[in-house]
């Protein structure tokens, strides 16, 4: 038994030299070389290249998600602005034409057009 308690002494107290050491080096080195101008400089040059590519990359998903968005069955064939959230549009929607009025809260079914009406710069199919 005390044996096993002069080892765990032994170790203890071997463990607290190596503590002492370690940290004494660790001092010793961090007065030796802090971070130079030069590491910082690399350092803020990598976070603006990683910064530049998210953003273009999000750039580059929003344009290609507006073009994805079509539908074959659904056509805005033509859209005016009334207000900050307020428009007009006309959308084709199986065949049929429809006068809608979009807002904010809500949007509603105006007029059902007829099929002989023709829009400028619409393109016959």
């Amino acid at each position: 038994m005390l044996l096993a308690k002069s080892s765990v002494y032994a170790s203890f107290a071997s463990a607290f030299t190596l503590l002492v050491s370690t940290s004494a080096s660790a001092q010793q080195t961090q007065a030796n070389s802090p971070i130079g101008g030069a590491d910082i400089g690399a350092m803020l040059l990598a976070l603006i290249v990683v910064l530049a590519v998210i953003i273009g990359l999000a750039m580059i998903a929003k344009r290609l998600n507006l073009k994805i968005q079509g539908n074959a069955d659904m056509k805005v064939l033509s859209a005016m602005s009334l207000g900050t959230k307020e428009r007009l549009m006309i959308v084709e929607v199986a065949g049929k034409k429809l006068l809608l009025g979009v807002t904010a809260q809500r949007i509603d079914c105006l007029k059902e057009l007829p099929d002989s009406v023709e829009l400028k710069g619409q393109q016959k199919s």
